[in-house]
């Protein structure tokens, strides 16, 4: 159940980051632990949800970061 909500959270992100009507790219705050003096969202994210000077690209690079360490912990795993 915990993975199943973390993934439709998770989803809701990206579509919100996508759609270009979706003014506040940061989705809700009860996404984030401390709503919107969430430390982690503050990194990416302006209080107003539009996104800071660069927080799309460094959000784009840790997500593209944590999936290629996932895939290296899997393939370290298997050998």
């Amino acid at each position: 159940m915990v993975f199943c909500n973390t993934l439709g959270a998770f989803a809701s992100l990206l579509v919100a980051l996508i759609d270009p009507r979706v003014t506040n790219k940061a989705g809700p705050d009860w996404l984030w632990m401390g709503g919107r003096d969430d430390v982690v969202r503050n990194l990416f994210f302006k209080p107003n949800g539009a996104f800071r000077r660069y927080g799309l690209h460094a959000l784009v690079l840790t997500f593209g970061a944590g999936g290629a360490s996932l895939i290296w912990i899997v393939q370290r795993l298997g050998m």
